[in-house]
């Protein structure tokens, strides 16, 4: 990871990110990362400068060969995959209407009653087909 240190002292590093501007996602995945260095007792992200605070337990040449050694392309692939999942407030802002629950409650009972009522065979026929097809996804 490429970055300047600003400030520092024996316990306290301030560092600059090449980069500039850090995404929310990429300081999650930064913030993570950079606490789990055994060394570092805090952490805090600027993302609006791209600056990084570090409080330290006295070693710190291991925390700056670690820093070094960090790959910025891996924190913004996972920043990336962050990005693209969905959180609980989104799922709860997603409000089905009633006619879609309708529909998806009616399609749950007729499945659930052609598999109770059909043969084993047709019913693995069936659901391999849906597999293959990716029918109603």
């Amino acid at each position: 990871m490429r970055y300047s240190i600003q400030f520092e002292t024996d316990s306290y590093l301030r560092i600059r990110l090449s980069c500039g501007k850090i995404s929310d996602a990429e300081e999650e995945v930064l913030e993570f990362a950079i606490s789990q260095m055994k060394p570092v007792k805090h952490v805090k992200i600027y993302p609006a400068t791209g600056g990084i605070s570090i409080t330290y337990e006295k070693d710190r040449d291991l925390i700056l060969e670690k820093l070094s050694a960090l790959q910025y392309q891996n924190i913004e692939m996972f920043a990336g995959k962050l990005e693209k999942r969905i959180d609980v407030e989104e799922v709860e802002r997603r409000k089905l209407s009633p006619a879609l629950k309708r529909k998806m409650r009616r399609r749950m009972l007729l499945e659930t009653v052609a598999d109770i009522a059909l043969p084993m065979p047709v019913q693995v026929g069936y659901h391999v087909y849906q597999l293959v097809t990716l029918k109603g996804l």
